[in-house]
């Protein structure tokens, strides 16, 4: 009854990590989709800040741009902040125009959509290689996702308005005021409502932060891609030249995590048998809190046959062994994301006095 209960636990949590890596993804991919989309299908402009609409603590930019036919079009950022620099009146930005809206435009040499994306895509990739290498699929797994998923269609039903009483997307975009024309007069130019000595030390204090920041950001987008590489080169050498053996988990090794709570990560040390029928042992690469295996789980290892001590894993399949070799490069790709932004924050020129 007792390993029921545990059982159960486990696999609710499980279920758990692999609904949230869902969730991650499906919240990536859209991102990703749509910053997709504007970069294939928006027009292009330059445009010039004529204001901000106050919206609480955050400015929304107002530009003005001119197409090639020589139509000229007011239109406001798809995004806001509370940051005062950047949104200087007159300023001249790279835009892209919505296709279907010619009041709604974002910055072109703006990657925040696609930071955001990206990382919506790793920690969906994190929860799920943790949901699959932390935890055993078991029959109770598939109950778990089963009854979860009955739950969800429950509640999805209760909260679904009934077609009689949905709004037409004409209604939909009205209420949110897309597609509307910009109200001019709410339109203020940010110097009108911070001050100007402050929008420009707030742009001096983002320029210093960046030029600060910069060099530390830029070495850890180069480490992680060599660690990245590094891994990629080992994992491919060991998967055209390895072999394949049966093995079985012998104990767990406790290792302090180093967190502040005094969390503990657990490590499977599995026995097995080369081909040339030498016992071997050797501790996984990959460590996890609760441990991903038990003492007597049977596991396939992939090993180098003229170094199977020092050059050997458990096979999880080729998907997750390349996983984390794909969250170093992803990571990477993000932090060089940052780094760019940064390092182009640094080298504006300070705003005139």
């Amino acid at each position: 009854m007792f390993q029921l209960i545990a059982d159960g636990f486990q696999a609710y949590n499980q279920v758990g990590l692999l609904l949230g890596a869902l969730i991650c993804l499906g919240i990536g991919g859209l991102i990703l989709g749509n910053t997709a989309y504007w970069h294939r299908h928006a027009l292009r402009a330059s445009g010039t800040v004529i204001g901000v609409l106050a919206q609480g603590a955050s400015y929304i930019p107002v530009y003005r741009y001119t197409l090639p036919d020589g139509r000229t079009f007011a239109a406001k950022s798809d995004t806001g902040s509370g940051a005062v620099a950047g949104k200087e009146t007159g300023r001249v930005v790279p835009l892209m125009i919505s296709a279907h809206d010619p009041s709604s435009a974002r910055e072109s040499n703006s990657h925040l959509f696609d930071i955001l994306g990206v990382v919506f895509l790793l920690s969906g990739m994190a929860l799920g290689t943790i949901a699959v290498t932390a935890y055993p699929l078991t029959p109770m797994t598939w109950v778990m996702a089963a009854g979860l998923l009955v739950y969800l269609v429950e509640r999805g039903r209760r909260i679904f308005t009934p077609k009689a009483a949905r709004r037409s997307i004409a209604e939909w975009r009205s209420q949110r005021g897309l597609g509307a024309p910009i109200d001019l007069a709410q339109v203020r130019p940010i110097e009108d409502i911070v001050s100007p000595v402050a929008v420009r030390q707030s742009r001096e204090t983002q320029r210093q932060q960046a030029r600060k920041w910069a060099p530390l950001v830029g070495v850890f987008v180069v480490a992680l891609a060599a660690i990245g590489a590094f891994e990629s080169v080992k994992l491919a050498h060991l998967q055209a030249a390895g072999l394949r053996a049966d093995g079985g988990v012998v104990r767990l090794e406790r290792e302090s995590s180093g967190s502040s709570n005094g969390g503990y990560t657990y490590y499977p040390v599995v026995e097995f048998r080369t081909r040339d029928n030498m016992k071997v042992q050797f501790k996984d690469r990959v460590g996890t809190n609760p441990p991903s295996h038990r003492p007597g789980d049977k596991v396939t290892v992939l090993y180098l046959a003229e170094s199977p001590q020092n050059d050997a894993m458990i096979d999880r399949g080729t998907v997750w062994n390349w996983a984390i070799p794909g969250i170093l490069f992803l990571a990477s790709v993000v932090l060089a994301a940052i780094w760019i932004g940064m390092l182009r924050t640094g080298r504006r020129q300070p705003a005139p006095a």
